[in-house]
């Protein structure tokens, strides 16, 4: 264990260069003083160099192990493990197998929740996506940025929610849980030899 004994500023080495700290430390265990310099005070104190000392952190050390060690083997219970979770597994099970089936190596990991693993979509996908939902198609068909605007305050204040048609007035014999879409031919293609 050492000791801060003294910190000393230094001069710069030179015109406009920063200030170093000199610090000297002591060692509690052999007595040895030494001198580090530094860009700032650390926090910690480094270890002492006297091979004998660290010898006897290394040793204690060790022995701090076995002791943990014991103790796991008396209580049957293991060190804590990072990734054993079903969640992580269920997490990386997902990302791998949509890298394999979409060929999407480049998804995003350390999320944060209300994030997207999903990676940024191409230039020419991103404009066409921020066309459609930006209401630059609704403006090209005839509306005008007024008109577009309000449509978009009023869907976001749930002016159409009650809108929605329910599957038996599109089909009326349908009965309730039942598919409303119907058979209407089928059709059997032959590969092209």
């Amino acid at each position: 264990m050492t000791e801060t004994v003294e910190v000393e500023m230094m001069e710069p080495e030179g015109y406009l260069q920063p200030r170093k700290v000199r610090v000297t430390y002591q060692c509690d265990d052999c007595g040895r003083t030494y001198k580090r310099v530094f860009k700032a005070v650390p926090k910690n104190d480094p270890p002492c160099p006297n091979p004998r000392c660290a010898a006897a952190r290394e040793m204690a050390a060790m022995k701090r192990e076995l002791e943990n060690l014991k103790a796991m083997v008396a209580s049957g219970s293991a060190p804590a493990q990072i990734g054993n979770k079903v969640v992580v597994k269920a997490v990386d099970e997902t990302a791998k197998i949509v890298m394999e089936d979409y060929n999407m190596t480049n998804l995003r990991d350390g999320i944060r929740p209300g994030e997207s693993v999903a990676p940024p979509l191409p230039p020419q996908q991103q404009a066409a996506a921020d066309a459609y939902f930006g209401g630059k198609g609704m403006m090209q068909r005839g509306m005008s940025k007024q008109q577009v605007d309000l449509l978009a305050r009023r869907a976001a204040s749930g002016a159409f929610r009650n809108m929605a048609v329910a599957p038996t007035e599109i089909a009326p014999g349908a009965k309730s849980g039942e598919s409303p879409l119907r058979v209407v031919r089928r059709e059997t293609v032959t590969p092209n030899r």
